[in-house]
């Protein structure tokens, strides 16, 4: 094991960022792998994360712990009354999404639908 191994920067990183008054956004950047996931969800604790929207539009790589977390956030989300629209997903995200078979589970901005515009 290298010993500078647990000091790299992580490729990725996932935010909950804030638009007006009352409206969250979780976004996801560059390779949202096992250890993004998880350091994102453990920073949370048991804080359940509802949001109006997901941008991963900007994600390079998504793991399946990446996947599980939009889909855990999109079910907060619709308990608590809020529908999120995933309003920007990559390539890589909307192919991933697809071969886990949950892309219908989530309400798709019209421009980024996997069925085109």
């Amino acid at each position: 094991m290298d010993a500078d191994q647990g000091l790299r920067t992580p490729a990725g990183s996932i935010t909950i960022e804030r638009e007006g008054a009352d409206r969250w956004v979780l976004c996801l950047r560059g390779d949202v792998d096992t250890e993004v996931a998880t350091r994102f969800t453990s920073s949370q604790g048991r804080q359940r994360i509802v949001v109006d929207a997901i941008d991963a539009g900007g994600v390079t790589f998504i793991s399946s712990s990446g996947l599980a977390l939009m889909l855990i956030c999109t079910e907060a989300s619709v308990a608590a009354g809020r529908r999120p629209v995933l309003r920007a997903a990559s390539q890589r995200v909307t192919r991933a999404l697809q071969l886990a078979g949950i892309d219908s589970i989530f309400l798709w901005s019209e421009r980024d639908s996997p069925a085109g515009p």
